[in-house]
């Protein structure tokens, strides 16, 4: 026995499928002979299609919309992909692009510096409140590094090499306490004793006959046969009077040590200029026959 939904539901059927059956049925009657029951349900099938026709109009429209705006969405992640490859790709090529730069700035160093050097990847950094140590990481172990050899970079002074394990090294930075290196002054000649204060500086007091001043070019002497004569080491920032013709000079270092990514260890001085070799390569007397006098 049918229950009462079950009918409810089979008249719903019936009447969604006689509307349409109604309105074809009125469709195909001449216009100039409709019977009363015809023309009512053209009146009301008018209305009535035309709201159907407008709700699947949008109903696609917005189904249209929303598979192109699915379809934009994917190229959009394909896009965004091939960004983020692309930006990959240009990290590493500006990376590329400064080791190379790097590379190119540090092998120029073998036609400023005549003493024999090794070169020498930095490969960490370490700050304290009382020194600064750079490590360094050497092509070349134990069997040629020293503590006390110099060290240097492109732009400049960076320190002496401190303690050597393996192919590992620590460098005792110019701005450490402990570091003490001959310099002048590059316009005035005036020597002194450059010395670490910590942090990112360096102190030397020099004499006053010729002032310095600041942004005056600070280099090493030679003097103490550790570190190449002329090499940069530092800029001026601040001169202070002191008692007794003196000036105390402020040194900012001319190393950025956190951002050296190569260096060169000074292994052996160069030979001192030998006085006699224009003697010894001046050709001697001809011998053999002579014109007579």
């Amino acid at each position: 026995m049918a229950t009462p939904r079950t009918l409810r539901d089979l008249g719903l059927v019936i009447l969604l499928l006689g509307i349409p059956v109604l309105l074809l049925r009125s469709a195909a009657q001449d216009p100039h002979h409709l019977s009363p029951f015809d023309r009512a349900v053209r009146r009301i099938g008018g209305p009535l299609e035309a709201g159907l026709g407008y709700a699947a109009t949008t109903v696609g429209s917005f189904f249209e919309r929303w598979l192109l705006q699915a379809r934009l969405q994917e190229v959009n992640q394909e896009l965004a992909g091939e960004n983020r490859q692309l930006r990959l790709r240009l990290r590493e090529l500006l990376r590329v692009e400064e080791e190379n730069r790097e590379l190119r700035r540090s092998l120029q160093m073998r036609d400023k510096v005549a003493e024999d050097m090794l070169a020498a990847e930095v490969t960490a950094f370490e700050q304290s409140p009382f020194f600064r140590v750079l490590k360094l990481e050497l092509d070349r172990g134990d069997r040629y590094v020293r503590p006390g050899m110099a060290v240097l970079a492109d732009t400049g002074v960076v320190g002496r090499i401190d303690r050597v394990a393996d192919d590992r090294s620590d460098v005792m930075l110019i701005t450490d306490p402990r570091s003490k290196v001959a310099v002048e002054v590059a316009r005035t000649r005036a020597a002194g004793i450059l010395e670490g204060v910590g942090e990112d500086a360096c102190a030397v007091v020099v004499a006053s006959e010729t002032p310095a001043q600041v942004g005056d070019l600070i280099q090493t002497t030679g003097a103490d046969d550790l570190f190449p004569k002329g090499h940069p080491v530092g800029q001026v920032v601040k001169v202070e009077e002191l008692v007794g013709d003196q000036q105390r000079l402020s040194v900012l270092p001319a190393v950025r040590f956190d951002r050296l990514n190569m260096a060169w260890v000074i292994l052996a001085s160069a030979p001192a200029p030998d006085t006699m070799a224009d003697q010894r390569q001046r050709p001697g007397a001809a011998r053999g026959l002579q014109p007579l006098r």
